[in-house]
């Protein structure tokens, strides 16, 4: 009890926001008007970091989407789950924000890897991402994929130290372990085993792999690293590992 009340003054503000997000949800609409007023300068704050650029409230297609993913977030908010109102309302309103920058990008073309007959991937980089267009948003997608795919790993006992320690050296072994990563991530049986039992179900997979146990066990951690960015939606990580397949990597 003492811990608690020791986070509660180290957290007013947080518990405050916890609390009206509550009343809120129980029907008070003058409250939420009002809240969300008050949070004006903090919705602001979330999108010119995101941005890097100065925002104007009037006139900010950012902004206007960042005050929608408030409103949302204020809509879905659960204790249960967040225990952090703020935290989890400046997570919203970064994926909706960077949803709508990817979506309203000038280049439209977004082309598979494999559709550019490239020998390397700095000839890819030379040919078709100029340096202007390695932009700051880029590098919030990057960032953005790289939590979640920390996370996704940590339930898994893996981290990505680890992971990085783990990456085949050759290139011949680093496909090997994609395509049977493939094997895995395409079987909705190997793969609902692979996330139930954090393991990789072995006896099932020698059945499909004309590959060692040992091959396996000992690249475990990447090729479960690999069926897992396979099936998702980090598309930057995801290109990577295609790269990797093809042995520009």
């Amino acid at each position: 009890m003492v811990k608690l009340s020791i986070f509660k003054k180290l957290n007013p503000e947080n518990d405050s926001a916890n609390d009206i997000v509550i009343n809120i949800q129980n029907g008070d609409k003058l409250l939420k008007e009002r809240f969300i007023s008050d949070y004006t300068p903090f919705i602001l704050k979330t999108v010119v970091r995101i941005t890097g650029k100065y925002v104007e409230i009037e006139n900010s297609e950012e902004y206007s989407i960042a005050l929608m993913a408030f409103d949302e977030a204020i809509n879905c908010f659960d204790i249960s789950k967040n225990k952090n109102f703020l935290r989890f309302s400046d997570l919203v309103m970064n994926r909706r924000v960077i949803d709508y920058l990817r979506k309203s990008r000038k280049d439209k073309n977004v082309f598979p890897f494999t559709y550019f007959d490239c020998g390397s991937f700095e000839d890819f980089k030379e040919k078709y991402m100029p340096e202007d267009a390695i932009s700051r948003l880029d590098n919030i997608e990057i960032k953005e994929e790289i939590i979640l795919f920390k996370e996704r790993l940590a339930s898994f006992g893996i981290t990505l130290e680890n992971l990085a320690k783990n990456i085949p050296k050759h290139k011949d072994s680093k496909r090997l372990c994609i395509r049977i990563a493939k094997i895995i991530a395409d079987n909705t049986e190997l793969y609902y085993k692979l996330n139930k039992s954090k393991k990789i179900p072995m006896t099932d997979l020698m059945k499909l792999v004309d590959v060692h146990h040992v091959t396996v066990e000992r690249n475990r951690k990447f090729i479960i690293a690999a069926s897992l960015v396979i099936n998702s939606r980090l598309e930057v990580i995801k290109s990577y590992l295609q790269f990797a397949e093809e042995g520009s990597l």
